[in-house]
């Protein structure tokens, strides 16, 4: 993909400014800004039979989706950010709101066949997920003692998962939700994201959410990640466009278009 970025390393890099940039950039090659695009939050059905507190499910987190011709983009948000929309692209960009510019983003990227999976999965697919993404982890190490895990976000299958495949001593998660921090889930503690550092400094592969991409922390992420020699892979749908274009690792097995 040959469009110029800013560097992630630039002191001044602006995350949303980068996005709306290329975005503009993208839909003036393709004349596509004057086109209609429709966003609204919606619900995904997921099965609670093995995994019950998914944040999509507790109002903790919600879902925006933009659909654009063929194809959306998802961008996971908050019920203070949750809106609906029906205009154009242009409109969607002169407006400055961070989750439906990335929903839009990632629709266009996946109109243009820029990316893929861009859709979230529903069901048990969260769990099957989590089961493929630890297989590849045994695979890509080549083990899975003492394998040390970090989960920046607070994912319920992949940590339950994580804890399965590699012991609850060796898997750290960290999250923004108060409901969640200082209390122990799925036999592990979770930690305030105020641990990012440490949980990256002492994990040998950390695994965090994608929409941290809507709140800005991926790329502090990413720095610490470098600063530390360490793996990083993102996951989800909400990344799908903003892994393309640098690119980072993404692992999400069981999104659609």
């Amino acid at each position: 993909m040959k469009i110029e970025t800013p560097q992630i390393k630039d002191e001044n890099f602006d995350l949303q400014k980068t996005l709306k940039e290329v975005l503009s950039k993208l839909c003036e090659e393709n004349n596509l800004l004057n086109e209609e695009i429709e966003i609204k939050p919606i619900n995904v059905n997921l099965d609670t039979k093995n995994v019950k507190d998914y944040p999509l499910l507790n109002g903790k987190e919600f879902l925006l989706r933009a659909f654009f011709k063929n194809s959306v983009g998802d961008a996971f948000t908050t019920l203070e950010n949750l809106a609906e929309f029906n205009g154009t692209i242009l409109e969607v960009i002169e407006s400055d709101d961070n989750q439906k510019i990335l929903a839009t983003f990632n629709a266009v990227m996946e109109h243009l066949k820029k990316t893929d999976r861009t859709k979230h999965c529903e069901g048990s697919d969260p769990e099957k997920c989590a089961e493929e993404l630890s297989k590849y982890l045994i695979k890509t190490y080549d083990c899975k003692d003492n394998l040390k895990i970090g989960i920046i976000g607070y994912h319920p299958a992949i940590i339950k998962q994580m804890v399965k495949t590699f012991g609850a001593e060796n898997v750290m998660n960290t999250d923004l939700d108060v409901n969640n921090i200082g209390r122990m889930k799925n036999e592990i503690f979770v930690m305030h994201a105020d641990m990012n550092e440490y949980l990256v400094k002492n994990s040998d592969v950390v695994l965090a959410t994608g929409s941290t991409t809507a709140n800005g922390t991926i790329i502090e992420l990413i720095n610490l990640a470098e600063k530390y020699g360490k793996k990083i892979i993102f996951y989800g749908t909400t990344v799908a466009g903003f892994a393309k274009l640098y690119p980072i690792e993404r692992f999400c097995a069981y999104g659609s278009e």
